[in-house]
This record gives structure tokens, sequence and C-alpha cells, in this order.
């Protein structure tokens, strides 16, 4: 019976540290265990330069205009200037707009291209008077092209009066809409 015991103690912490180890490997040996290499990744970043509308390229391109690709593009996409009750002076915000609106138009891209120049103004006066005030409103717009270098046989003047409103309303806010010159581009 010693001799059994004597296995028994010998056997006991045999069995306890294979079990300890079988319980670091989740039961498995160490054999058994895949290992995988770790993977290195760099994050590749690729500066591209945004494609910009080919008439906004036009006029950055031709020096003329001090401005962002952005405001560029808002000035060449907003083509209505608003005058004051009864007049027909430019205003001096619109001045900016209109520098970009020449630079297109003398730019290769813009070359080739034929403008109106619609004239507009309130409800407010006779149909004689507004025909001739919104001819007026789309001859200031068309000398200062001109005065920039649009060539006066692409521009075309025409005059709506009060015939076409942006704001049908009889009120200031809308009368200050209405009164107005608006370039179309063929």
């Amino acid at each position: 019976m010693r001799f059994a015991n004597i296995v028994k103690a010998a056997a006991l912490p045999a069995i306890a540290l294979w079990l300890a180890g079988c319980a670091s490997t989740g039961g498995q040996s160490t054999s058994d265990v895949e290992t995988t290499p770790e993977v290195v990744t760099e994050e590749v970043v690729i500066e591209t330069t945004p494609v910009l509308d080919p008439a906004v390229q036009a006029v950055i391109d031709s020096g003329d205009v001090q401005a962002s690709p952005e405001q560029v593009e808002q000035l060449l996409a907003d083509k209505t200037y608003h005058f004051g009750f009864d007049s027909s002076k430019l205003k001096e915000s619109d001045y900016k707009a209109l520098d970009v609106q020449a630079a297109y138009l003398n730019s290769p891209e813009g070359r080739g291209k034929n403008i109106i120049i619609q004239g507009h103004t309130d409800e407010r006066g006779t149909r004689t008077y507004n025909l001739a005030l919104g001819e007026r409103r789309a001859n200031a717009v068309k000398s200062y092209l001109v005065a920039k270098g649009v060539s006066p046989s692409r521009i075309e003047v025409i005059s709506f009066g009060f015939e076409k409103p942006l704001d049908p309303a009889h009120n200031a806010e809308a009368w200050a809409k209405n009164r107005r010159a608006h370039i179309v581009i063929n």
C-alpha cells in the first residue's frame, strides 16, 4: 500500500501541472495554436486638386479677378444686378460680379458666347416709362461689360419693364427685387 501512496503522491502534482498547462492554451497544446503574423498597414493619403467648372477656371486663369474659386463660382452664377428706385446706376457691390462676368466672356471658354441683358422695373410708373427705364438699366450693365473689353456686338439689350416681376407682391420688398438687370448667356 505504501507503494500505491507514493505513486499517488507523485502523480497528483504531475496531473496538476498538466491541467495548468492545458488551461493556459485553451485546452490545446502549444503546438496546436495557430499564430498569425502581425500585419502593419499604412494609410495612404492622396492629395487631389478639385476639378473646377471650366467657366470658373477660365476666370481664375484670366488673372483679372482676385477671388477664391468659390467666390468666382458664386459670382458667375448670380447674373442679376439690382437698382434703386427710378435709377439706372449700378451699385458698387455689383462691380466685382460684373468683373467676373467680363473675365469669363473675354476668356477662351466664354469668347464664343453671346449675351442678352434683360432690364426690369417694378410695377410703379407707366408702361412706356418703365420700358425705357428697363432699357437704361440693361444698357448700364452693357456699358460696364464693354468697358471691360467685351465686344458690344455680342451683347443684346431688351427691356421687359414691369412685365416679368420676380415677386408679384405689391410692397417695397417685392419692388426692390423687381428693379433689376439680368444677364442670359447663350
